[in-house]
């Protein structure tokens, strides 16, 4: 696995997050469909045995396959058709989407924070990264699909292990005052720190841990994997500006220059991706509702 520079500030700190992503599992063919991400030996046959282990996984994804999202012109029934209609990176995806989505298994609220809008967020990043990273030539995009989707996992560690915490935080939200500084203040760290160190415990690789980490406050500086850093940077801010946020409270800081220049952005490409981000965002919140709806 690549090295990152996503470190705790101080061994207190890390004690808690090692606590923590004890308690926070990921189902291990949830690990199992990840790690074919990275291996580039990896077969349609690999995908469809570790999919097939799990007959919910894939009747969920037979459902999306046939849904009116794909409007294939025929009923698949079998998944290796699936997977050869639709192709090995767009099932993975749509695995992954359904694993995720198991960890939004109940409706919860708390002030302006909804755990099923935090859900479409997700999803939303993810599709607007997949697209900023093809508009922008970058050479995965469906990495930056998976970096969008894992890019808050650590507010869903937050609620599920430091709700009492997690709640005082929505209680200072405003529109005046990003959500890390309230966090920092209120926990001493931010959901972006504790979950790149999840992630680094779970041996996600490298630039996922970063894009994580870092997606709020990119370095300014040239740093490892800083393109799809900045994906996933522009796609959260694009989609909260939209009005799809994570906690209910539109607050994101302004798209980063540092962001602009690792990219290498310019007016066509921006226009580019403003122009084709409304079909994505649409799409994404039809998977997230049927993706929840499924886990609910």
């Amino acid at each position: 696995m690549n090295a990152t520079l996503i470190e705790t500030p101080n061994e207190a700190l890390a004690r808690l997050f090692s606590r923590i992503s004890d308690l926070a599992t990921l189902p291990r063919l949830a690990q199992r469909v990840l790690e074919l991400a990275w291996d580039e030996s990896a077969t349609n046959e690999d995908l469809r045995k570790i999919i097939q282990q799990d007959p919910g996984l894939t009747a969920k994804i037979l459902q999306r396959v046939n849904s009116s999202f794909y409007g294939l012109p025929h009923r698949v029934a079998d998944l290796n058709k699936a997977i050869i209609l639709l192709g090995f990176r767009e099932i993975q995806a749509i695995a992954l989407t359904v694993f995720l989505s198991r960890l939004f298994d109940h409706c919860d609220s708390h002030g302006t924070y909804r755990r099923e809008s935090l859900w479409h967020h997700s999803v939303a990043v993810a599709a607007a990264s997949r697209t900023i990273a093809r508009i922008c030539g970058l050479p995965h995009p469906d990495e930056a699909y998976v970096a969008g989707l894992l890019h808050d996992i650590g507010y869903m560690l937050l609620d599920r292990h430091l709700r009492r915490h997690f709640y005082a935080i929505i209680d200072q939200l405003t529109e005046l005052r990003p959500t890390f500084d309230v966090e920092r203040e209120v926990l001493t760290f931010d959901h972006a720190m504790l979950g790149a160190f999840v992630a680094e415990r779970w041996q996600f690789p490298g630039q996922i841990v970063n894009a994580i980490g870092y997606h709020h406050q990119l370095p300014d500086h040239p740093y490892p994997h800083g393109s799809l850093i900045a994906c996933v940077h522009l796609a959260d801010y694009l989609c909260s500006r939209s009005g799809c946020s994570s906690l209910g409270v539109i607050n994101v800081p302004e798209f980063s220059e540092a962001a602009r220049r690792h990219l290498k952005l310019d007016d066509i490409s921006m226009a580019l991706i403003e122009a084709e981000l409304p079909l994505a965002l649409t799409q994404a919140g039809e998977l997230a509702s049927m993706e929840r709806l499924g886990a609910a």
